[in-house]
């Protein structure tokens, strides 16, 4: 056990994070907390009192430490004058404090507001908690952190997408402190108060300003590079296009924009050495051998500073802590322990600010450095000089920087995969070109440029143009590099499971390929540990691969979308087809392909999608199919053909002639269809329905929405699009009793002009099934419809209330399973 507490960090802060886990799984279960804690603290007491060695008290101290400080970001009963308890929809004159300074998201402007007081016709009430503001209209407000401010409007709550493992939004939103969001018109927004006062807070965001500025103004021509040349100086990425993001993330470059160990530590080095040789320019400090330990401390005033104008991301609070704990240690002329100094920058990010630990960036940054370290050594070791030292140093420089890149690689590309569903096979490349470019290059004068800015702005000018004389090649090699069509692939969602397996595989490897000889106690729990990794893996591999290629049931999940409509439909033996796929009227606010329907499928380990159906072009049908026609195997495409003019519609067509998927031709489509032994009929419209729109000018996109009907065995489930009366009317004339089913979506989301009562009882569905959205605008379903479902005795199910609906059934039983139970 004596090397257990050779880094005393590691299982402390181990410790910690078991306890924020079980805190974030278990809220407000803390009546166990205080005998934990009870009986931690005697243990430590005994130890001490008895001079033995204490080990599993402290460990129980930072669990329940842990378990403890996450409560307030997860509890589910918040104090009774918090803002969460107040975002109910209500019209409320809200008054508050600018917790940030606004920011620029899709052409509206936001900002966090610390909430003060809640003010209506009836109460007035003091209220604490966060919420964000967007703010609608020009000119932008001149706003900044502090200033209090007052308007009316409604405080709503987060809304998760309620899908099987789908993305907690509202917890997301809650672990940054936030825990609503209103919307309003910059003409109704009143400033109270403008904060007059020069604080700490409102300097750095002065001195972050000017830095911005003077990058605005030496890269006025080129939106990438500037946008780029901030995230590298000063963290904010809100000017980096989606574009050059997406290459990035496909050339595996996407840390380079993250600020990280590379910028604090040049911060850190340059002002060692001034600080250094200022020193050495007093006797005082010469004498007493001060002038190092003198440098190492004033060098952290600037790694601090340098942290706070750059953001204090995750990345950036690792690396400030790690440097700052490194330069501590000239003044107790002890060795950098690298392994413990990472864990002491976790837990002090942790104590900080517990959530952390869920954030992508903590996760990602934190991973990155500990394989390095770990691997690094084990994968290769720096060549002996030979005849000539100087090409041995130059080729030990370029091993290192590649091998040092793998490692990062290797060690994050699980945690890469489970987050963005991608892997860079131009990662190594990439990282060998552009890494010393960018850091020893750009970073450099980009700092330098920036503390000019601050001091003499004229010179900084030239600087950041010198700059853009090496960065502009870089983001042109960067765009080529993530252009190429192999430079990476999506894939499917690693479970945490899959990835502590695999992890613990590596690893053991790893580890045991660099001993030569190792202990015998130690090999032999090494290869236990290796067995029942190996082991679990592969009977998940064998699980997995059973649920998609060899069960044999049929499998439907009407998909949560909120207003639109999205059905996943999983045949025996694998084949999937995806009818509709959501969607907002614009995707550059929120792509629901990219964020909800792409998620899920990767989580089922579905890297193919068939046959995609497009009911018709309306973007609560539509939008969501673009993303997924971009970004997994398509084989062919089922529509109408009816073209539409929105921007959706030309992209959704653009991405299908890309990808070279078979589009079918409506009128020769088979109206029936066989797939692994579940019939498929396609109802609606008629073949030639175009001749008739254009003749009599009686039918419109919703009632020539393609319905499908399938039928497995015993059951029968029709998917009608949005059609109305007219089409409900012809459908009855053509199929009459084949419409009889016994699962039905109601036609357009339960419109009262749908859904008309000589349909209904036709079609008498024992379950009906309306995909809305909560509180829509719409109003949809229409209570007449809702009853009118209830008179014929069906079940009902809402998407709005219940999310996702999975049915399931091998021919003969069927199974029904709601997200959210009624």
């Amino acid at each position: 056990m004596a090397s257990y507490y050779s880094r005393p960090i590691i299982p402390l802060l181990g410790a910690l994070i078991l306890g924020i886990v079980i805190g974030s799984w278990a809220p407000d279960q803390c009546l166990w907390a205080l005998p934990g804690a009870m009986a931690g603290a005697a243990g430590i007491i005994y130890g001490i009192a008895s001079h033995s060695t204490v080990r599993t008290a402290p460990i129980i101290l930072f669990i329940i430490a842990g378990y403890l400080s996450i409560q307030p970001w997860v509890t589910t009963n918040p104090p009774s004058h918090h803002v969460s308890r107040f975002a109910t929809f209500t019209v409320w004159n809200i008054t508050g404090l600018l917790n940030s300074s606004p920011w620029i998201d899709n052409d509206r402007q936001k900002f966090d507001l610390t909430v003060e007081t809640l003010d209506n016709q009836s109460t007035s009430l003091q209220v604490t908690g966060k919420i964000r503001v967007n703010v609608e209209g020009h000119p932008l407000l001149e706003l900044k952190m502090g200033d209090r401010v007052s308007f009316t409007g409604k405080i709503y709550p987060f809304r998760n997408f309620k899908n099987d493992g789908g993305f907690d939004y509202k917890r997301h939103m809650a672990f940054n402190g936030i825990y609503g969001s209103a919307y309003v018109k910059r003409k109704e927004i009143e400033v109270v108060k403008r904060d007059s006062q020069d604080g700490f807070s409102n300097r750095i965001e002065r001195f972050r300003k000017i830095i911005s500025h003077h990058i605005d103004l030496a890269y006025s021509k080129n939106d990438d590079a500037r946008g780029v040349m901030k995230a590298l100086i000063i963290g904010d990425r809100s000017g980096i296009s989606d574009q050059m993001t997406d290459n990035f993330r496909k050339a595996g470059i996407s840390h380079l924009l993250a600020i990280s160990g590379l910028h604090v530590g040049i911060v850190a080095t340059t002002s060692f050495f001034i600080f250094k040789w200022v020193l050495s320019w007093f006797q005082f400090f010469l004498w007493r051998a001060w002038t190092r330990k003198g440098a190492a401390i004033l060098s952290i005033i600037p790694v601090l500073g340098y942290g706070f104008i750059a953001g204090m991301s995750p990345s950036t609070q690792r690396a400030v802590i790690m440097i700052s704990v490194f330069l501590l240690t000239f003044l107790i002329h002890r060795d950098h322990e690298p392994f413990n100094t990472l864990a002491v920058a976790a837990m002090a990010i942790l104590v900080i600010h517990p959530p952390s630990l869920f954030s992508i960036s903590f996760q990602l940054s934190f991973g990155s450095v500990f394989f390095i370290l770990y691997l690094l050594p084990r994968l290769w070791e720096p060549r002996k000089e030979d005849k000539s030292p100087f090409i041995t140093r130059i080729k030990n420089m370029m091993l290192s920087s590649l091998w040092l890149s793998l490692s990062a690689t290797l060690g994050t590309l699980l945690i890469v995969m489970h987050y963005f569903n991608q892997i860079s096979f131009i990662s190594p490349l990439a990282n060998f070109i552009l890494v010393p470019i960018v850091g020893f290059g750009v970073v450099p004068v980009g700092l330098f440029s920036a503390g000019l800015s601050l001091i003499v702005p004229e010179l900084s000018l030239w600087g950041f143009k010198t700059s853009a004389l090496i960065i502009l090649p870089c983001l042109d090699l960067a765009g080529f590099l993530g252009e190429l069509h192999f430079s990476a692939i999506k894939t499917i969602t690693p479970s945490f499971l899959e990835m502590v397996c695999c992890y613990t595989i590596f690893l053991i490897i790893v580890t045991l390929k660099k001993r030569n000889e190792p202990v015998p106690k130690t090999k032999k729990i090494f290869f236990t540990l290796l067995i029942v990794a190996t082991v679990t893996l592969g009977i998940d591999i064998a699980y997995w691969t059973y649920q998609r290629f060899l069960r044999s049931d049929f499998r439907i999940t009407i998909i949560d979308v909120g207003q639109g409509t999205a059905n996943l439909l999983e045949f025996p033996r694998g084949h999937v087809m995806l009818i509709d796929a959501g969607g907002f009227p614009d995707n550059s606010v929120f792509d629901i392909g990219k964020m909800v329907i792409a998620p899920l499928l990767w989580r089922k380990k579905i890297g193919s999608v068939e046959t995609l159906v497009l009911s018709h072009p309306d973007s609560d049908h539509m939008n969501g199919m673009i993303y997924i026609a971009e970004n997994f195997h398509v084989k062919e495409i089922w529509t109408n053909n009816e073209s539409g003019n929105s921007l959706g519609y030309i992209q959704l067509m653009e991405v299908i002639n890309r990808k070279n998927a078979e589009l079918a031709d409506f009128r020769i489509l088979p109206r029936q269809h066989v797939i692994n032994g579940v019939s498929l009929e396609i109802m609606n419209p008629p073949a030639d329905f175009m001749g008739e729109k254009n003749n009599l000018n009686q039918r419109n996109n919703n009632n020539n929405s393609l319905v499908i009907r399938a039928v497995f065995g015993t059951l029968s489930i029709l998917f009608p699009g949005d059609i109305e009366s007219l089409a409900e009317k012809e459908m009855l004339s053509i199929h009459n009793e084949k419409l009889k089913t016994r699962i039905m979506i109601a036609p357009h989301h339960g419109s009262n002009s749908s859904n008309t009562f000589p349909f209904v009882e036709k079609v008498e569905p024992e379950f009906v099934i309306f995909t809305t959205g909560l509180n829509n605008r719409y109003k949809f379903p229409h209570p007449s419809v809702i009853k009118r479902y209830e008179d014929i005795g069906s079940k009902i199910f809402n998407t709005a209330h219940n999310g996702a609906i999975f049915i399931s059934t091998d021919g003969k039983m069927l199974k029904i399973k709601p997200h959210v139970k009624n």
